[in-house]
């Protein structure tokens, strides 16, 4: 059985490499934000990471991912968990979690976890193996990769007790059917507390996950550049509508200007345009 390629991911300066070869690594984003490493004093504040947060795969139908997902536990008590996979999709435009095998093609169903459940010491890291196969057909795209906390954490002696859990993302690209298509773009005015900013909204019109890199450019009315900003990355899964905005820290002299927003993925272009004034 061929196996997928997957992209490194970097998390605050840990670098993840694949170790598969036969396919091109491109850097990924990162989705969250990891933990310090292991071993640091027990005065620095508490906290939890799961490593990689994200991995991007492309290959086909019938192929299969191994991938180790790394949990690092910086808390001063032994943390326990559950495995479980999730299929991931868009209903309405919004992210939906499913449980493994209620969708026709489930990828979560194939997942394959060892070990299936894990404690991680205080202060120290734990790995996991996941083995996910693609059927033969399926209109799936990702997979939540679950670390479900079977521990009652007390916060105080006055509030509810929770439970730690964390999870990875994954997602499939099965083709070339990669298409965004977009929403007026918008300017808001700067306030006293708020820089401006301009938002454009981006909807997932294709079959497979894409993660635009967007810039906004500010003209003034000469058409020089007057300001430049970079829109944050976010992913969009197939169907997925999200709002993306770039902020603009610096201060504008009044006048006549022109936001041109550009948006490239797989390598193609969108653009959009909206004039304002700066009073």
């Amino acid at each position: 059985m061929s196996c997928f390629r997957h992209h490194p991911i970097a998390i605050v300066g840990v670098l993840f490499l694949c170790s598969l070869a036969g396919f091109a690594q491109a850097p990924a984003p990162a989705e969250n934000v990891a933990a310090p490493a292991p071993g640091m004093a027990s005065a620095d504040k508490p906290s939890i990471a799961l490593s990689p947060a994200v991995i991007m795969a492309r290959g086909g139908y019938g192929q299969s991912l191994t991938q180790t997902l790394t949990f690092t536990n910086n808390t001063g008590m032994d943390l326990a968990f559950e495995l479980q996979a999730q299929d991931v999709v868009v209903k309405d435009g919004k992210r939906v979690f499913v449980a493994a095998g209620e969708l026709p093609g489930s990828i979560a169903a194939t997942a394959v976890f060892v070990p299936k459940s894990l404690l991680v010491k205080a202060h120290t890291s734990a790995p996991v193996e996941v083995r996910l196969t693609l059927p033969q057909k399926t209109d799936v795209r990702a997979v939540s990769a679950i670390f479900m906390g079977t521990d009652k954490l007390q916060t105080s002696a006055s509030a509810v007790a929770m439970t730690a859990s964390l999870a990875a993302l994954v997602t499939f690209n099965l083709s070339d059917a990669v298409n965004l298509t977009q929403e007026p773009a918008h300017v808001i005015p700067a306030s006293e507390t708020e820089n401006m900013k301009v938002s454009q909204w981006l909807v997932n019109a294709g079959t497979e996950p894409v993660v635009p890199d967007g810039t906004a450019a500010v003209l003034n009315a000469k058409g020089a550049l007057a300001a430049k900003a970079t829109f944050a990355p976010q992913r969009l899964l197939p169907g997925e509508r999200l709002e993306f905005v770039a902020e603009f820290p610096d201060q504008l002299p009044p006048g006549d200007y022109r936001a041109l927003c550009t948006f490239q993925f797989e390598g193609k272009t969108l653009t959009s345009m909206a004039e304002f004034k700066v009073p």
